[in-house]
């Protein structure tokens, strides 16, 4: 008997209200920010005081956030009796949200742009990841996560006090303590959640073999390497590292990657390959949940969905902002997807 039917059960009843993609196509066709926030709430989906003025782009951008670390928030509530089955999921979360806010404080962005689609959590939640946002400088951010007592503060500490912190090495070093901690929990999940954790590690070990083969980099393969995936071994990086040709690196792992997400990852343009690994490990899933709809696979799924929406809606409403013409946003939406 597993204990996670009650949350299989909980993220299926969540998926039902996940937006569909025509309502996402017909969202990037609004004509004005005012148009693409009553839509919103004629679905239900936000909702704002009766009788408020119109609400601007960080107020509507703060209300989409909440839905998602609402949504969040409740997938947990139903993970009680077994708090380690989302652990690789939630702070898969918090790790992308500290590796953006760390590069949004380094290259000087604005801070209301550094939260541009990242997924609030438990753990940081919106009002977290908003005055993280605020921080200028890496130790800043090691310290405010040293005092929310966050899982990943002391791997960004440590970094961050090194003479010339590298991005992707503090990259690799929160990649290591989520994945020695998503390791540890998945073993009390399923086959599914223990793939989420190992294709999860080998992307990210792809992203460093890429960023070797494509230029120089003061980090050694073996600092990059994260051990416990299962199809990018150290000896890639190596690879990569000595011949600096992403030619060689497709050649070497294609056959090897072929028919996974990595694939896709592989070929992917630097532009594009994150969302192009998100989506494909995002119908992989979904081909999961289907051959095993009990287990925790339909649960993966809702996650990665949520993301995908998440970061739809915010990428719409920024673009509408910026005046990006509305054939220019669908086009980008279909490709993302």
């Amino acid at each position: 008997m597993t204990t996670w039917g009650p949350l299989v059960t909980r993220a299926r009843g969540l998926s039902s209200r996940l937006l569909t993609p025509a309502t996402l196509h017909a969202l990037a066709l609004s004509a004005d920010r005012r148009a693409f926030s009553d839509a919103l709430e004629r679905m239900a989906y936000l909702a704002f005081a009766p009788n408020a003025p119109p609400p601007d782009e960080r107020a509507v951008e703060a209300a989409v956030r909440g839905v998602a670390s609402r949504r969040l928030a409740t997938l947990a509530r139903w993970s009680r009796d077994d708090d380690d089955l989302l652990v690789p999921l939630l702070e898969d979360e918090d790790r992308r949200s500290i590796r953006a806010l760390v590069r949004g404080a380094v290259a000087g962005v604005a801070p209301e742009l550094r939260t541009a689609g990242l997924v609030p959590t438990p753990a940081l939640p919106a009002r977290a990841l908003g005055e993280l946002a605020l921080l200028g400088d890496i130790s800043s951010i090691a310290a405010a996560l040293l005092a929310l007592r966050h899982p990943f503060a002391r791997a960004l500490a440590a970094e961050a006090h090194l003479d010339r912190p590298d991005l992707f090495s503090i990259d690799q070093a929160v990649m290591r303590a989520w994945a020695a901690r998503a390791l540890s929990a998945a073993r009390h999940g399923d086959a599914a959640l223990r793939l989420y954790v190992q294709r999860s590690i080998d992307l990210q070990n792809l992203w460093a073999a890429r960023l070797l083969a494509e230029q120089r980099s003061d980090a050694t393969p073996h600092a990059l390497f994260v051990s416990g995936g299962a199809l990018v071994h150290l000896e890639d990086l190596q690879q990569a590292a000595e011949s600096h040709r992403p030619e060689t690196l497709v050649r070497r792992m294609q056959a090897r990657v072929a028919h996974t997400p990595l694939h896709v990852a592989l070929l992917a343009t630097t532009q594009t390959a994150d969302d192009a690994a998100l989506t494909a490990l995002l119908a992989e899933f979904l081909r999961r949940s289907r051959r095993e709809p009990l287990g925790m696979a339909p649960v993966i799924c809702y996650v990665l969905r949520l993301r995908v929406e998440h970061r739809a809606l915010l990428r719409i409403l920024w673009q509408i902002s910026l005046g990006v013409p509305a054939a220019l946003r669908v086009g980008d939406l279909e490709e993302a997807a």
